[in-house]
């Protein structure tokens, strides 16, 4: 025990105040202190409805072939809680690159502008906007300043889709 456990412990127990409830005083206010920041917030009803709150979303880095690109992405529930469909959102800083769909993807920008070049042309959506990209599509994601965008792809194990086809 510290210096300031002590003091406190002794001026408390002037008080008659019992070890046990300044114990379990001390846990649930240090219970209440610690939050694992990397934890997305899922409030969620067993098997049914899923509220991920958006300001929990840590972001990571999203591997686009180029150590350069900043783009980053999370995906919001796992192939357990949704296993029909994957959600999630990226965002992309000044950067540019290739994507193979290999599963439809519903891009809703929240932020920003993104761009997706397909077949020499170019789709340009800002806030508010829906971009809806096919299965089987190779497109160029970008943005000429920033954008946040969330995502909806079918099927969910879309990751594996893009790997089948880099793998041929």
């Amino acid at each position: 025990m510290n210096n300031i456990e002590q003091i406190v412990k002794n001026q408390v127990l002037d008080l008659n105040i019992s070890e046990e409830l300044i114990a379990q005083i001390v846990n649930e206010v240090m219970a209440a202190l610690i939050t694992d920041d990397k934890q997305l917030k899922k409030v969620a009803e067993p098997d049914r409805i899923r509220l991920i709150r958006g300001n929990s979303v840590i972001f990571e880095n999203f591997d686009t072939g180029n150590p350069d690109d900043k783009v980053t992405f999370k995906e919001i529930l796992s192939i357990e809680e949704c296993p029909n469909m994957a959600t999630g959102f990226l965002k992309i800083e000044k950067s540019s690159f290739d994507w193979y769909l290999g599963y439809d993807e519903l891009d809703y920008i929240v932020d920003g502008t993104l761009e997706i070049t397909y077949d020499g042309k170019k789709f340009t959506g800002h806030a508010g906007d829906v971009i809806f990209i096919p299965k089987e599509t190779a497109v160029t994601f970008s943005s000429p300043n920033h954008c946040k965008f969330f995502f909806a792809a079918y099927p969910a194990n879309w990751q594996d889709l893009c790997e089948d086809k880099k793998s041929n």
